[in-house]
């Protein structure tokens, strides 16, 4: 029995959580709105009739109990209402009660006494009077736009009266239902012997069901909460570890705990800080006795005592962060977990990773991105268990695509964006009929060129004016206007195949039509010659000003510059550094040999003389010779060099003029002063009294020169040092 109970139970907290938010979208379309932010009011017809306090009954004392649970379970903050309907009149301060109403409000947890100490005096038939005045009021509330969805409740457990409309339960039902596009019916008939069931409409809002048994009242409730409100319930809590992980940040979390000396405690970080208690709420079987003995109420009514649990939602100013909790419970018997995540919902355009903010765009390729974002970190969320399969719809101008986000997961679309704008919408519908959307329009401005490039030209040509790349620029297909184009910007850049820059110049003209231009290749500066040639990688890129924002479209092509030049052009081109070349050439040929006569590099500046003494009481010795070369000679290209030996002392100096003749060996200009004379000898042998022209020596010829008293002997490519010894190294 006490299982049962709590399965009752179960049921009857999924049922009072309908007016903290969210709907089913079955049949008639409920109110669009996001699950939480919704304002509802739920408007209970209950049948208080004798029959419910029957000997040994006690579904009264169930249905007091279900209703304090659902009172306090309320989400007043939203301005949620609920109203009871007593289908007899009742007093809310107990048994001793004497002021009687017809209907009851329940506003805040404050009202929820009003529901504990409620007391029938004079319990009696079934009439339908109440429900023609719950519908009424209900409507005209929805009618001003005091709440955004209504639901009226109708629980009975047998026939109504004789006041039913003429045209029908179902029909006045369905009619009820009408009155308001956002009211909706919900009709329980309770009992083991119930009538007058009428068949459930979805399409016109009418839902009906039969509950004739315990079992067959926890199935209805729990079908009839999830249709009119469903809440998520936390998963994998076991009272044991006591432990809770949380992945997302949360606006709140509501514990209901049901068991006979129940008591919930705090709900801690892994750091040990508490998350504020926002509201407790304590709830039990009624404080009365239920009714008054009547025709229908022979014996005091039976109430059940095990009936007793506590309500609490723990919720700070800021949202509860992402992580491990531990929740206090002792002295349950069962523990229902709920919780509402604390995300946004974002759907964005990027490029790449930057988000567009509306306003005008340019045409090309997009990522269309949708999902959740944490509103602590300002990321999207990758994974989220709390979130379950999120159902995400995408709408970018009319045409609607569905995606599924796993685990909370976020999704993207590649989209490809031209036309004159861009519309897009996205909804999601996630957990337990949390819904949400978000919804931007963009002015797009696709701004296109058309290159229509030469692929190759000559270079001799270049310039010649067949060369040319023709531009046209558009703005979504159409031609920019003359304003546009006038404030337009074109720039060239090209370059070679290792990315350098290509050795070329650009002219860039307007064209003759309105948004064209002409590009036309030029030489380099410096000509020609100066102009790379090869493969060109071309990029135009044209920037204009349209409506104000500023765009730019560039696009490359490949282009070929050929080499045609030929050896003409080359001397056309170089011919006076070729003359100035050859001039050098020769004139420097004139200081090397074979051009140029030079002497022996070993010849010394200051030869030796070897004095051998011919009479006694002289001794020998040596004494320096000299040769000297001629400045203007070793100057002059092409001229030999010339200069002067000095090959014997005073006082029978004797000196050579003498002339570079190639091959190491030299001239000897003034052969005529050596002619004939037997005492100077060259290599041994004397010149001629009768001989012609130079006479030729070399740099090792020994030179003597004989008198009575010395033999003076030099030969011009040595020099002795002072004890006679040759002297190696620089000619000095």
């Amino acid at each position: 029995m006490k299982k049962t109970i709590q399965r009752v139970l179960a049921a009857v907290i999924l049922f009072a959580m309908i007016l903290s938010g969210g709907f089913s979208e079955v049949g008639k379309v409920h109110a669009e709105k996001q699950q939480g932010t919704t304002k509802r009011a739920i408007y209970v017809v209950f049948d208080n009739s004798g029959s419910m306090y029957g000997d040994g009954n006690k579904a009264w004392s169930q249905a007091t109990y279900a209703m304090e649970v659902f009172a306090a379970m309320m989400n007043y903050e939203s301005g949620d209402v609920m109203k009871v309907f007593p289908m007899h009149d009742i007093t809310t301060d107990g048994n001793t009660g004497s002021a009687t109403k017809s209907s009851m409000e329940i506003r805040g947890k404050d009202d929820i006494a009003q529901i504990h100490n409620m007391y029938t005096p004079k319990p009696g038939g079934t009439p339908y009077t109440q429900v023609n005045n719950a519908a009424g009021e209900l409507t005209k509330l929805l009618n001003a736009g005091s709440v955004d969805e209504g639901w009226l409740v109708v629980l009975t457990d047998g026939d109504f009266d004789n006041d039913i409309p003429a045209s029908g339960l179902k029909a006045d039902l369905e009619g009820k239902a009408a009155a308001n596009e956002n009211l909706y019916v919900q009709y329980l008939a309770i009992g083991t012997d119930v009538k007058n069931i009428p068949e459930g409409n979805a399409d016109k809002g009418l839902y009906a069901q039969k509950a004739g048994n315990t079992s067959e009242v926890v199935n209805e409730l729990a079908e009839i909460s999830n249709r009119i409100f469903k809440r998520n319930e936390y998963a994998g809590y076991s009272s044991e570890d006591s432990g809770l992980e949380f992945d997302i940040p949360l606006r709140k979390l509501i514990v209901f705990a049901q068991g006979k000396d129940v008591k919930i405690g705090s709900l801690k970080n892994e750091e040990g800080g508490e998350v504020k208690l926002q509201s407790d709420t304590a709830v039990s079987y009624s404080s009365t006795d239920g009714a008054g003995l009547t025709t229908f109420v022979k014996s005091t009514p039976v109430k059940d005592t095990s009936l007793k649990g506590q309500v609490a939602v723990f919720a700070d100013e800021s949202p509860i962060v992402a992580g491990n909790y531990t929740l206090d419970v002792s002295g349950a018997d069962s523990i229902q977990i709920y919780y509402e995540p604390d995300v946004k919902f974002e759907a964005g355009l990027y490029k790449g990773d930057t988000k567009m903010e509306e306003g005008t765009i340019e045409g090309g390729a997009y990522t269309v991105k949708v999902g959740f974002v944490d509103q602590l970190s300002g990321k999207y969320i990758k994974s989220s268990k709390l979130l379950g399969e999120p159902k995400y719809t995408v709408s970018i101008n009319g045409e609607t695509q569905e995606l599924t986000g796993k685990d909370g997961a976020s999704q993207s679309i590649d989209v490809e964006v031209d036309g004159e704008s861009l519309e897009l919408t996205a909804d999601v519908n996630y957990l337990k009929d949390y819904t949400d959307s978000a919804s931007y329009t963009f002015k797009v401005c696709t701004l296109d060129i058309n290159v229509d490039a030469f692929k190759s030209a000559n270079l001799k040509t270049l310039e010649d004016g067949a060369n040319q790349i023709t531009v046209e620029a558009t703005r979504n297909d159409q031609p920019l206007t003359k304003e546009q184009w006038d404030a337009a910007t074109l720039d060239v850049v090209s370059v070679n195949k290792d990315g350098e820059e290509f050795g070329i110049q650009w002219d860039v003209q307007k064209g003759s039509e309105v948004s064209t231009w002409i590009v036309t290749p030029k030489y380099k500066k410096g000509g020609m010659f100066a102009t790379e040639t090869g493969q060109a990688d071309v990029t135009i890129n044209v920037s204009a000003e349209i409506d104000g924002d500023g765009y730019g479209k560039a696009e490359t092509v490949s282009v070929n510059i050929k080499d045609d030049k030929n050896i003409v052009d080359y001397l056309k081109r170089y011919w006076k550094h070729i003359v100035i070349s050859l001039l050098l050439l020769i004139l420097i040929l004139g200081y090397v040999p074979p051009f140029k006569k030079r002497f022996a590099r070993s010849i010394k500046k200051r030869p030796s003389i070897e004095c051998s003494a011919e009479k006694i009481g002289l001794r020998d010795n040596v004494m320096k010779g000299n040769f000297e070369k001629d400045l203007a000679s070793r100057l002059l290209p092409y001229v030999p060099e010339t200069g002067r030996l000095t090959f014997s002392p005073t006082p029978v100096k004797k000196t050579a003029k003498v002339r570079a003749s190639g091959g190491g060996s030299m001239l000897i200009l003034n052969t005529s002063a050596f002619a004939g004379k037997e005492e100077i000898t060259f290599n041994g042998m004397s010149i001629q009294e009768n001989e012609k022209g130079h006479h030729r020596i070399s740099a090792s010829t020994i030179i003597v020169v004989s008198t009575p008293e010395f033999t003076y002997t030099c030969i011009p490519n040595v020099q002795r040092t002072a004890n006679g010894e040759i002297k190696r190294g620089k000619r000095k």
